[in-house]
């Protein structure tokens, strides 16, 4: 079924194709793997990136849609710059890559052109151009204010990293055609965090990732946050690896509830269950707090979710609490106990001496910022507690270093986005087949946003990608409900048959 849309896609320019499918194919192997023998993991990235441009060539949905699966390996590339900080991961290569790919597609073949515009706009194109010029006047007002090389490269790794993020929302949003479509990709991206909380859980389990943040000894030594030994697939800390989960879990947490068939659902369970229990042993206070207000939410926008809620909670107690015994020697309500109290005596994770300090560089670049992924540089003067990376803080790092007016920007767009996600759950909650996408993409948004306010999630790009593959579900979902494309409720005489063999209402 994959192949059978495949007839003439390459068409008389197959010499084209097979050209330019060569060159990236080897450009991309250069780049994974620096010409030396690659390890498993860039073996894993170049097959999945080789996978995807060869599905490109034949049906470009699905090759989108394969990217998705490429997050949580996006870490090995190629590293530039003085100090190795210029970063071109594997997903970098492969968004890239189907970009060019779809262009010559685009150009060549009528059949393309036909079914929609080269790009597709977005309630949110206005809002994205100012922040996107703003970070760009930003990015060159710190590259001519920094004199230290690696400082530089940082500022245009952060730079463009923007605007991948911005391509790969505007790929996907463009490359969804149809309601089908959507549906698939959610599924691919919800994949993504199950694949993560596996093998962290995984390499938790085996003791590969330390319980950071846990133990007295580790608290006297300063390690509050704490970071790992590996074990968060190159998400380097456990609050990336919990707000990666936040954003993909919820979608499958809510597909359950529209699955037909009990063994469907059973499975489903299962999986969501691993991937709450990953999030447990990431030991992050925000990514708790973030998914508690998302779930939560749900609640009072669609209270049937009380029940489902509830039913599960009582499952996760019984599992969570046998898996913190057996890894611990803690239940796991201690556990979250003693990350709390931590807090307190820890001057809450020193989140205001922080916040202050972020302050301080503000006053100084107001309007400009200091550039992207600059912000310890200038912190350095007024922080006595160490290196700081950022402000702990996505919206008060963001007036930092690109400054204020692109972080109210950012801030418009981000509420934007949960009001459009907010929209969607009114209109489809009850539909067959996409509800779950609306309420997960929801859940997960907002609950990312609660960690906004506690962590900059986002220097940890990987995390970016997750929550820019959702922004484009969002999007997904309120254009075809505008175009009307979407199924009626389940219930409705008008319900296709089709649908609801396998997806049900809420």
């Amino acid at each position: 079924m994959l192949f059978e849309q495949s007839e003439h896609v390459l068409g008389r320019a197959w010499p084209v194709w097979a050209a330019a499918l060569g060159f990236y194919a080897v450009a991309a192997l250069v780049v994974l793997t620096r010409v030396r023998l690659p390890t498993p993991l860039h073996l894993v990235v170049f097959l999945m990136a080789a996978v995807v441009l060869l599905l490109t060539a034949i049906k470009i949905e699905w090759a989108v849609m394969g990217l998705a699966l490429m997050i949580p390996f996006a870490r090995p590339g190629f590293s530039l710059g003085a100090a190795k900080t210029f970063h071109v991961s594997g997903f970098n290569v492969a968004v890239l890559g189907v970009w060019i790919v779809y262009t010559l597609r685009y150009l060549l073949e009528k059949g393309t052109v036909g079914r929609g515009p080269f790009v597709r706009r977005t309630p949110l194109d206005f809002v994205i151009a100012v922040f996107v010029f703003l970070v760009s006047a930003a990015t060159f007002v710190g590259l001519s204010n920094m004199q230290d090389p690696i400082g530089r490269a940082q500022i245009l790794l952060y730079f463009k990293e923007t605007i991948f993020y911005f391509l790969w929302l505007y790929l996907v949003h463009t490359l969804i055609r149809n309601p089908t479509d959507l549906r698939r990709f959610g599924m691919f991206l919800a994949s993504s965090g199950l694949l993560v909380a596996a093998i962290g859980l995984i390499n938790r389990m085996r003791g590969a990732a330390m319980s950071v943040g846990v133990s007295e000894a580790e608290l006297e030594g300063g390690v509050v946050g704490g970071q790992t030994a590996g074990g968060w697939l190159g998400l380097v800390h456990p609050n990336f690896y919990g707000a990666f989960l936040i954003v993909s879990m919820p979608i499958w947490f809510f597909a359950v509830d529209h699955l037909r068939r009990a063994f469907h659902r059973l499975l489903g369970q299962a999986a969501i269950l691993l991937g709450f229990v990953g999030l447990l042993f990431t030991y992050s206070r925000s990514a708790w707090s973030g998914m508690l207000m998302g779930l939560g939410s749900q609640v009072i926008m669609h209270p049937p979710t009380l029940r489902r809620l509830l039913l599960f909670t009582v499952l996760f107690v019984v599992v969570a609490q046998a898996l913190a015994f057996s890894l611990t020697g803690e239940g796991f309500v201690e556990l979250i106990q003693i990350r709390f109290e931590q807090l307190q005596r820890s001057g809450y994770s020193s989140r205001p001496a922080i916040f202050a300090t972020a302050m301080e560089v503000l006053r100084a670049h107001p309007l400009i910022g200091v550039g992207g992924g600059a912000f310890s540089w200038y912190s350095a003067g007024a922080w006595e507690g160490g290196w700081l990376l950022h402000a702990h803080n996505v919206f008060l790092t963001y007036a930092c270093e690109f400054g204020i007016p692109a972080a109210v920007t950012y801030l418009i767009l981000i509420f934007s986005l949960i009001f459009i996600a907010g929209k969607n759950i009114r209109r489809l909650v009850h539909t067959p087949g996409y509800g779950f996408l609306a309420q997960g993409t929801f859940a997960g948004v907002l609950a990312l946003t609660v960690q906004f306010m506690f962590e900059h999630i986002l220097m940890s790009r990987d995390v970016g990608y997750a929550l820019y593959g959702a922004a484009a579900v969002i999007l997904g979902l309120d254009r075809f409900c505008g175009e009307g494309t979407l199924p009626p409720p389940a219930g409705s005489p008008d319900a296709p048959v089709a649908e609801n063999r396998v997806w049900r209402g809420s």
